[in-house]
């Protein structure tokens, strides 16, 4: 008997040219001081984060702070009258999709009005997510959270990585990776955004045994 297709999980960030996340701080603003001025305005990572997005049932986002973050921005979009098309489609499909977010700190009040969102305590993310991969349904995808696709990369629950390139040189801050995970890459497809410069790279994540 064949056994039962796993849902896929996908994890899905951005990263500078010379591997880091984010600023020291925890902020991207900074990371942009000398992006190229022939960038300025193109929304195609907009653009391919939706696509993204539409194609999934299931969002996962981790930590209080990045999630308040996210809900407080997207929930203005609509009211925003300089909000391009895509960003407020983006803004009711994040609406939409049922989520989890990873944290021992927010509190249900804290959700609303992303209300079909479900908690889960750092510790129980590993089997949380693992169960969630056998139930039926669609594309599972992970958007920021470095820290918790980490740990799930060393527990062998990440299906594909996709890493966009933006043509940045950040010089310190915070890296993409924490370690070395037990893990082979296969590339299954390369693409560019001229009008941004960033190139998205998508690789399958192989577990290998140690």
């Amino acid at each position: 008997m064949s056994s039962p297709i796993m849902r896929k999980l996908i994890v899905n960030n951005f990263v500078t040219v010379d591997g880091y996340y984010e600023s020291k701080d925890k902020t991207i603003e900074g990371l942009f001081e000398f992006y190229h001025p022939d960038y300025h305005g193109d929304d195609s990572f907009d653009h391919y984060n939706t696509a993204l997005l539409r194609d999934s049932d299931t969002l996962i986002l981790s930590g209080r702070t990045s999630f308040l973050g996210n809900k407080n921005y997207w929930t203005g979009v609509p009211t925003d009258p300089k909000a391009t098309a895509i960003r407020r489609e983006f803004a009711d499909l994040i609406q939409r999709v049922d989520k989890i977010v990873v944290s021992d700190k927010i509190t249900r009040d804290e959700l609303t009005p992303w209300d079909n969102t479900r908690i889960v305590k750092v510790a129980d993310a590993v089997s949380e997510v693992a169960a969630l991969k056998r139930q039926p349904g669609g594309d599972i995808v992970v958007l920021l959270g470095r820290v918790l696709w980490n740990h799930l990369l060393l527990h062998g629950l990440v299906d594909e990585l996709r890493l966009t390139t933006f043509p940045i040189i950040a010089g310190d801050g915070i890296k993409l990776f924490d370690s070395r995970p037990p893990v082979a890459l296969k590339l299954l497809s390369a693409r560019t955004f001229p009008n941004s410069g960033n190139v998205l790279h998508v690789y399958r994540v192989d577990p290998i045994k140690v």
